[in-house]
């Protein structure tokens, strides 16, 4: 049998089944850097719940999107989750395709009305990965498909905005609760899906009522309803939330706890500045005059279209803030749409326009978008066609209004005296700005409107600057590009608000909000843009306002913003960095709502004074009392990042070497006829990829979808991706189509030699021995009542003579193939191997996910039954006080019935629950199959080991005795250099790479350690160093903390210690790969040069 394929064969189950050893196979596989708290979220309180129902409410700008994704990778990699459903707010979605695929490999499909209605077949169904819009999803002819299919994962990010609340029912009326269509929508869908994941970074907004409902969503048994049970309610979620790194159900993490992977701080430090200007006396003027045209053409209305004239009057104050150009050419658009209406109006009948009217009056937008879920060209249309009027003379009278208007700010735009374009090129001019002039600093200058954009880009190309933009009207590939041209080129980026969202960055730390937002969040989610991971300077925001005129009249809205920014600095002292990442709750709590004040004070300028007095009465102190009082405060979770160092170590040691799936998967494409070629940088290009690997035949296929017809670069190596060069990179491993496909069609190929034998050797070896490869799994239930696959191994044992030994399943990876093979070989018997493997190994396997799945379960059933004790009282409580009245009263009857009728189906729903949470907690063993067997033999004579380049090694019993001399030489120089004798560990028996694991602190503040993988090579002075496989992907994996002892002579007289850092890198140009004998030589010579 051809050990090479028997070995290929073997391997392709290894990697497959990798997770069982490197516990974050996902992370070695996905072109990303996590960091302690996304590590912590994802693989110690979500992959391990077998019924996923989780809160994911970090502050903003940890990487909730990169933790989501790492979270569907390694459920997919399981093979536990097929169908995934992603809702967003629509700006979002494109971000999330595009970093599911950059980043995880991943392959969304975006559903919207064009894609919905073109398509023959319902896109629901036939697609497997959907992202899409939850305003979309909602609509009441969109969300029954969207209800009709099943979904493995579900997740919804900005969660908050399927909001609910508790409205009175009428006099001795129970309460209701009014849900909105987000919340319908995530209701219905959080009971279907098998797994949930809710993403936010606001989940209470100030509004307890709102918050419990909310909380409904991950559990409705767990959460009862705020309307029914009001006080039992809020101390259930406060005992939920008292777990705190405990609580199965939710995790917050706030910025200011979060650490990199050496323990400092992870973000910088944010600063913000006011930036104040007067307005000159026509820019007053005009200012006047816009505000009385909204005040009498669009003024504020009651009932359904106080919604309508509410967003007409914003945008066009906000233009009028932004710039002249904006505002002039708003008036102008204005114009042409009210002279268009007019015209129709007057060729239509009496009956005709009255109805007419009656439609445009009638257009209202989504009550339950906010304005900024609007994009710019949405506002601006409802905007436009807005009218108050009910009579032909009203426009016209409004068309005059606005040709005064549109000729007066003409004349202010041409008269080149503007104020705050002046402040504009002022700051620029200020020392704090000289980084941007030496071409060391970047700049992003936020503007609310195209117009003024433009106009901005126009006026700093002129002083000089080399400036890009970003704004709402490109596509994601030109965003892409544009983003790119900033970070390489461009000083300056000059940005809508299509940048505040899904726009990454952290190497820009210089901001200007040339318009200030009315949504107070946005001010944060325009700093994310800058202030996020990856950022390594404190960052600035200069905020322009203008407050008054060169005459000293006030500019309403600006009064009331630059008071609000006066305050934010002043709660700095309460909330420190956080209070941008409140803003929004801390307004909440304190009844400030923004927007309306903004609208209102243009409205009525007297009431200024009650306003500015409102924003000075503003209380930070609420924030915190109310997250106690609603017990969110007790989800805060601190990442015990002394505890996180540690257990990084096994897990870096035991991940899955991407050097082994780049031979792997080479050997593969060969062996099934794929021709892949090397580029001259060191990629892979692949020129075509033959149909039968994009068959929808595969099942690989079916899972994950086609390959590519072509690559153009292929990489197996994350840190390629990091390089400008290699953007574009394809990061190829178990996951991707193109992997998956070449395995299955090699395991297809190589199916005739299942559960066959080779024989390989093995050159330390003194006497032969069996190596038996069998594939075991631990079966259970998934969240439906399935069965399902809950773990699974390779496993290797070692049989000599009849002992059997658990051993590390690549071990083959360094016996190569015998040169020689004996002619006859023995039966082979892997049964009794087998026998060993099930009544030991898999027992504990089993024991362990029961653990596992026991621990989760019983904390679960407490809150059940906790939850359902004060839900039943109350029922029960009503129940007899109904039967009671209907005693006395016959009307009562049918409402006692319906009372009797809820207690008993409370009941059955906690029976269900109970016995359904009781199966999770059920693990056995399933089949154990026998994959490969390999003999491997000690070498028997010269020419053997002359065909493996092995001449000069010692007996296996010397060697063994000089290898333990070595070691304990290296473990003395360890303690002299200052590693603590306790933290200098043997591990060379468990096959990791190297013989020795050493570690002490390096910063008692931060907790950050020094840790040293040291591989001990005892040799004769002058003799060649070898180092195996397994041993150099070791070396090039770990890097600068993998360590090469070198001793020559350790038995004699006079042992020398010579080491070296990083033997991949240093020595990478002297090596000599042995490929008979599996093992990389080092000449004595370059160890000694190299060497300190």
């Amino acid at each position: 049998m051809d050990g090479d394929k028997l070995r290929l064969l073997i391997e392709s189950a290894r990697i497959r089944l990798a997770y069982a050893h490197d516990r974050q196979f996902a992370v070695s596989l996905s072109a990303i850097r996590t960091l302690p708290h996304q590590i912590e979220a994802v693989y110690q309180k979500m992959l391990p719940q077998p019924r996923l129902r989780f809160l994911l409410a970090d502050d903003p700008g940890a990487g909730k999107t990169i933790m989501a994704g790492l979270l569907i990778k390694e459920l997919k990699l399981r093979q536990a989750i097929e169908r995934i459903i992603i809702l967003c707010p629509a700006p979002l979605t494109i971000q999330w395709q595009d970093e599911m695929l950059r980043w995880f490999g991943e392959s969304f499909d975006i559903i919207f009305s064009a894609v919905d209605q073109q398509q023959l077949v319902n896109p629901w169904q036939k697609s497997s990965q959907v992202i899409a819009s939850i305003d979309y999803a909602k609509q009441d002819d969109v969300r029954e498909r969207v209800w009709q299919q099943h979904w493995d994962l579900l997740i919804i990010d900005e969660a908050h905005k399927c909001s609910a609340r508790t409205t009175s029912g009428g006099a001795g009326r129970e309460a209701k609760v009014d849900a909105t269509k987000r919340y319908i929508l995530a209701s219905q869908l959080t009971s279907q899906a098998d797994l949930v994941l809710l993403l936010t970074a606001t989940p209470h907004h100030g509004d307890e009522d709102k918050f419990a409902h909310f909380l409904r969503l991950i559990d409705p048994d767990i959460f009862p309803e705020p309307h029914r049970l009001k006080s039992q309610a809020a101390e259930i979620r406060k005992s939920v939330f008292r777990l705190g790194q405990d609580c199965p159900w939710a995790l917050r993490r706030l910025k200011e706890d979060l650490k990199d992977i050496k323990g400092g701080r992870l973000f910088p430090d944010r600063h913000a500045r006011t930036v104040t200007f007067y307005l000159n006396s026509e820019e007053y003027a005009l200012y006047k005059a816009v505000t009385a045209y909204i005040n009498e053409f669009m003024a504020q209305q009651t009932g359904p279209r106080r919604t309508s004239a509410a967003l007409a009057r914003t945008v066009f104050q906000r233009r009028l803030a932004s710039s002249t150009c904006a505002i002039h050419d708003s008036l102008k658009n204005r114009l042409k749409k009210q002279q268009y209406l007019l015209e129709e109006l007057e060729s239509l009948t009496p009956q005709q326009r009255a109805r007419r009217l009656a439609w445009l009056q009638g257009r209202l937008p989504d009550a339950e978008q906010d304005e900024d879920d609007l994009d710019e060209a949405t506002r601006d249309q409802l905007a436009d066609e807005f009218t108050a009027a009910l009579e032909l003379d009203q426009i016209r009278m409004e068309i005059a209004a606005l040709q005064e208007l549109v000729e007066q700010a003409r004349r202010v735009r041409e008269q080149a005296n503007d104020s705050k374009l002046a402040a504009l090129r002022t700051s620029l001019e200020e020392v704090q700005f000289s980084e941007l002039r030496d071409g060391r600093g970047k700049l992003l200058i936020f503007t609310e409107h195209r117009s003024t954009l433009t106009y901005l880009r126009e006026h700093l190309q002129t002083w000089g600057y080399h400036t890009c933009e970003i704004h709402g009207g490109m596509n994601p590939r030109e965003r892409k590009r544009a983003q790119e041209l900033f970070r390489t080129q461009a000083q300056v980026c000059v940005a809508t608000e299509a940048a505040g969202e899904g726009i990454n960055l952290q190497f820009c730390h210089l901001m200007i909000n040339y318009d200030l937002p009315w949504n107070p969040t946005r001010l944060e989610q325009r700093l994310g843009r800058i202030h996020r991971i990856g950022q390594e300077r404190d960052c600035y925001a200069f905020n322009f306002v203008a407050t008054e005129s060169e005459e000293g009249h006030p500019v309403i809205e600006g009064r009331i913003l630059q008071r609000l920014l006066q305050k934010l600095e002043q709660m700095r002292e309460a909330l420190e960095d956080r209070v941008y990442d409140v803003i929004g709750e801390v307004l909440s709590l304190n009844d400030i709502n923004l927007l309306e004040m903004l609208r209102q004070a243009a409205y009525d300028p007297r009431r200024l004074d009650e306003y500015i007095d409102q924003i000075d009465r503003i209380n930070p102190i609420k924030l915190k009392e109310y997250e106690e009082a609603t017990g969110i405060a007790l989800a805060r979770s601190i990442v015990d990042f002394s505890d996180f160092q540690h257990r990084n170590l096994e897990v870096e040691e035991r991940r899955l070497m991407p050097c082994f799936v780049e031979s792997f998967f080479l050997d593969a494409a060969r062996e099934v006829g794929l021709k892949i070629d090397l580029r001259a940088d060191g990629l892979w290009r692949l020129e075509h990829v033959p149909i039968d690997l994009r068959s929808e035949r595969l099942q690989s296929v079916q899972r994950l979808g086609k390959a590519d017809s072509s690559y153009r670069k292929i990489t197996f190596h994350k840190q390629h991706l990091e390089q400008d060069a290699h953007l574009d990179a394809v990061l190829l491993g178990p996951g991707h189509p193109l992997y998956a496909g070449v395995d299955e069609r090699l395991n297809e190929r190589l199916a005739p030699i299942l559960g066959e034998a080779s024989c390989y050797l093995d050159p330390l070896a003194s006497t032969p021995y069996h190596l038996h490869f069998f594939e075991i799994s631990i079966r259970g239930k998934d969240a439906r009542g399935r069965d399902a696959t809950l773990y699974g191994e390779l496993v290797a044992i070692r049989d000599e003579a009849g002992k059997f030994e658990v051993v590390p399943s690549d071990l083959i990876l360094n016996l190569p193939p015998h040169p020689q093979p004996p002619t006859q070989v023995g039966p082979l018997d892997w049964q009794p191997a087998a026998d060993f493997l099930k009544g030991g190994y898999q027992l504990e396997c089993r024991a362990r996910c029961q653990e596992e799945r026991q621990g989760y379960a019983q904390i679960i059933h407490d809150y059940l039954e906790n939850s359902f004790r004060v839900r039943l009282n109350k029922a029960q409580e009503q129940a007899m006080r109904l039967l009671g009245e209907a005693g006395q009263r016959p009307e009562y009857k049918l409402a006692a019935d319906e009372a009797s009728r809820r207690e008993k189906e409370l009941r059955r729903d906690r029976d269900d629950r109970l016995a359904g949470l009781a199966r999770l907690t059920v693990a056995r063993t399933g089949p154990v199959r026998h994959l490969a067997t390999a003999l491997v033999l000690p070498p028997s004579g010269i020419a053997e080991t002359q065909a493996l380049g092995l001449i000069d090694e010692p007996e296996p019993h010397i060697s063994r005795k000089i290898e333990l001399a070595a070691e304990d030489l290296v473990m003395a120089a360890l303690k002299q250099e200052g590693f603590p004798p306790d933290r200098i560990q043997r591990i060379g028996h468990l096959k990791r790479g190297f013989d020795l694991r050493a570690h002490r602190i390096l910063d008692t503040a931060t907790g950050e350690i020094e840790v040293r993988r040291v591989e001990v090579k005892g040799r004769a002075r002058g003799q060649a160093i070898r180092l195996t496989v397994n041993e150099w992907y070791k070396a090039q994996q770990l890097a600068e903390t993998y360590w090469l002892y070198v001793v020559w002579d350790p038995l004699g007289d006079s042992p020398e210690i010579i080491y070296i850092q990083n033997p991949a890198a240093r020595l990478d140009h002297v090596k000599r790969e042995i490929i008979q004998g599996r093992f990389f030589e080092i000449p004595a010579e370059a160890i000694g040069k190299l060497g300190i």
